[in-house]
């Protein structure tokens, strides 16, 4: 995701101002069934190589992305097998009417079934019925979840969790990641994003900064301390890519 996306992304979430609705979904082919996913595998690969200026003009608060990418498994190797954009037009009675047109040759060229030898991290495949909804990102829980553990482009194993079985193991992930170096690099992204941002002036506001005499250093440290709770709350609730393996670290 690049960091114009998750700026207006992380802005609009943290500013109150518009509720993110739940994401669109990639696809993962698997035989005759199609499964939904709540990765994005192709992220990882825009940040070096960017989607042409203009080939996708439209996004929607269901898609962040700009497209919706179809993937599979051949022996065993993660691929490409189809990438979409959103078209939208009027019809003849003045109706916005949307459809999909495939991006695949325009970002892979001629060659089919494009590997991705890049990626290295966890499809996520809910299945069943929806348990609990969250108006945001991927976080609505599911009966039962399939996780793919991919290392550089191969299936390297799978484990299948309950609902709430997912749940625990989500949170006790993200507890490991903040002890993490790439942690520590994503919310100085976001800081200095926030910083960027008119929105804010450069400081998330305080609901109830006290009567009386202010308190700067007070006012300052409590600013800190909000905008690092709501960081925590969109990289826990919004992202998913922070989950690598089925096997959480032990160091």
């Amino acid at each position: 995701m690049s960091c114009l996306k998750v700026l207006f992304i992380f802005v609009f979430l943290v500013s109150g101002k518009l509720f993110a609705t739940g994401q669109v979904p990639d696809y993962l082919i698997v035989e005759k069934d199609t499964l939904a996913i709540q990765s994005n595998p192709l992220e990882e690969y825009f940040k070096d190589h960017p989607i042409p200026d203009n080939l996708i003009t439209g996004f929607s608060s269901a898609n962040w992305r700009g497209y919706v990418a179809y993937f599979k498994f051949l022996d065993g190797k993660l691929v490409v097998e189809n990438i979409y954009k959103e078209e939208y037009k009027t019809n003849k009675d003045g109706k916005t009417e949307g459809s999909l047109m495939s991006i695949y040759k325009d970002l892979f060229g001629d060659k089919t079934n494009f590997q991705c030898h890049f990626y290295s991290g966890l499809l996520i495949c809910p299945s069943g019925s929806m348990i609990e909804y969250v108006h945001m990102g991927y976080s609505s829980l599911y009966e039962n979840y399939n996780l793919i553990e991919v290392n550089k482009g191969i299936n390297v194993k799978s484990k299948k969790f309950t609902g709430e079985e997912f749940r625990k193991f989500k949170k006790d992930y993200f507890k490991y990641y903040k002890k993490s170096n790439e942690y520590k690099i994503k919310v100085k992204e976001f800081k200095e994003m926030r910083s960027q941002s008119s929105s804010f002036n450069g400081s998330f506001p305080i609901e109830n900064p006290g009567i009386g005499r202010e308190n700067k250093s007070l006012k300052q440290k409590e600013s800190e301390f909000n905008a690092d709770k709501e960081i925590d709350s969109f990289m826990f609730i919004f992202l998913n890519d922070y989950i690598k393996t089925i096997e959480i670290p032990t160091n």
